[in-house]
């Protein structure tokens, strides 16, 4: 399952990321590579491989994420943590 997860958002990342130039000295800079709010389109995936339904507000970082990486460890941990407890 954890595979799956993994999968599963790193397909989403790189359907969804915002391509940002690393030489960028504008507003860009100041602004997470994945929202939060994009980032909860990604539980669509993932609530079908765990089987139920997760709450993007306990599941998704405020804020958003950084990096691929980011997105893909933080929100594997998050989804995993609440399965465990609501299983």
């Amino acid at each position: 399952m954890v595979r799956q997860i993994r999968e599963a958002l790193k397909s989403f990342w790189d359907e969804q990321s915002i391509s940002v130039d690393g030489s960028s000295t504008s507003i860009d800079d100041l602004v997470a590579a994945m929202d939060s709010m994009t980032a909860v389109e990604a539980l669509i995936a993932v609530e079908k491989i765990v089987g139920m339904e997760l709450p993007s507000g306990q599941v998704i970082r405020r804020g958003g994420y950084n990096d691929q990486e980011h997105f893909i460890s933080d929100l594997t941990t998050r989804v995993l943590t609440y399965v465990e407890e609501h299983s």
